[in-house]
């Protein structure tokens, strides 16, 4: 068989089992998305605050920013060459001081947990992750040199039974969890886990804050607001979500930084991020205090999603602003999804692999934008389900 029949028969098994995907075009403005000459209420996008589509502040930006030095629309190098522009310190010394760490700035959420954990793994490290980790996470233990483990989502009791088992086989124990599940929408019970560097001491806890970063703790994330960010280790936070920027950026101590530029392979070989992206990122930075109303607007219609949901009966496991109902089989999800293109709300279908065979859903991705009636005529097309 050759290379393209290959292809071409996992693509035909693809399109069999409903998990064909493909890319659709689009143009958006603040919760609106408009695609294949249809405008929708857009409910598959990360904007949880409407930052990344909000012009205003573009033009804002633009105004306070087009005079610096470092206005430029690509770095031509990687950081360890001559792309590390002043924005970028300006920036990292700006984030680390609000978590008391330093921190490292990263093209993107993906590559940071792959190349953090690969460069974190070594003989002596063992490496426990949660079972529902994001696929970066999985990668990046997939490349270290370390062992590495899963423990049951959520369950601190396994999670301490396998580090019973091996804590005297180790020196390091890292373990890795997100604070908000992107495909569940639920909350790690981060201050159990927490509480356990009271008990090992050769424990360190490396948390993803990709989905709750900027939305909750006053923007800083879910280990501010649940007042642990003191005992992890390694916290990251992505700004191509509820911040509306792009890139990623670790807090971590001095040492790890310095460890990290000397041995991170998608820091060292690669082109840096635009200056302007990093201008931009501080800029939005320095006004989180002005989201604040954004953010209760978001915490108060998800609340109410979530209600009307389990008043109808349907399998919603959320604690937050990413709302997945389940249901089941791929065609009950590309199904839903359709009824829900029919009504003019854009809301993608979750399948195999992304999520467990029989776990397909519709995930609900909610914008503070979104107004009453847009609400409430989600509200009543969930009804119908």
């Amino acid at each position: 068989m050759s290379l393209y029949q290959r292809m071409q028969e996992q693509l035909d098994k693809k399109r069999h089992d409903s998990c064909f995907r493909f890319l659709r075009s689009s143009r958006q403005t603040d919760c609106y998305i408009s695609t294949d000459n249809r405008q929708y209420i857009n409910l598959s996008s990360n904007d949880y605050l409407g930052i990344g589509h909000d012009k205003a502040l573009v033009r804002d930006f633009i105004d306070s920013s087009r005079s610096e030095s470092d206005f430029y629309f690509s770095s031509s190098s990687s950081r360890l060459l001559t792309g590390s522009y002043m924005c970028f310190e300006e920036f990292e010394q700006y984030i680390g001081s609000l978590y008391n760490k330093k921190a490292l700035y990263f093209n993107s959420g993906f590559d940071a947990n792959s190349g953090v954990l690969q460069a974190l793994g070594s003989a002596d490290t063992l490496i426990l992750a949660d079972k529902k980790s994001h696929a970066s996470i999985i990668d990046g233990m997939a490349l270290s040199s370390g062992k590495t483990l899963r423990f049951k989502h959520n369950d601190v009791e396994h999670l301490k039974a396998l580090i019973e088992r091996y804590k005297d086989e180790y020196e390091s124990i890292i373990i890795v969890t997100e604070a908000l599940f992107s495909m569940d929408g639920d909350i790690a019970p981060l201050e159990k886990i927490a509480a356990l560097k009271d008990v090992y001491d050769n424990i360190y806890i490396y948390v993803d804050e990709a989905h709750s970063f900027f939305v909750y703790g006053q923007g800083l994330g879910l280990c501010y607001e649940k007042k642990v960010l003191s005992k992890i280790d390694f916290v990251l936070v992505t700004l191509g979500k509820g911040f509306g920027s792009a890139g990623a950026v670790l807090m971590c101590s001095d040492v790890c930084k310095d460890y990290l530029i000397n041995t991170m392979r998608p820091f060292i070989f690669t082109t840096a991020l635009p200056p302007v992206n990093i201008l931009y990122s501080l800029f939005i930075l320095k006004k989180s205090d002005i989201f604040a109303k954004r953010r209760d607007r978001l915490a108060q219609i998800s609340t109410y999603i979530r209600s009307v949901i389990h008043s109808k009966g349907l399998n919603c496991p959320s604690d937050s602003h990413i709302i997945p109902i389940i249901l089941g089989s791929n065609d009950n999800a590309i199904k839903a999804a359709s009824l829900f293109e029919e009504h003019g709300f854009l809301a993608m279908p979750v399948r195999h692999p992304t999520v467990p065979v029989g776990q397909a859903r519709l995930r609900l991705s909610l914008c503070s934008f979104l107004s009453d009636d847009d609400i409430e005529k989600l509200s009543t097309l969930i009804l119908r389900l």
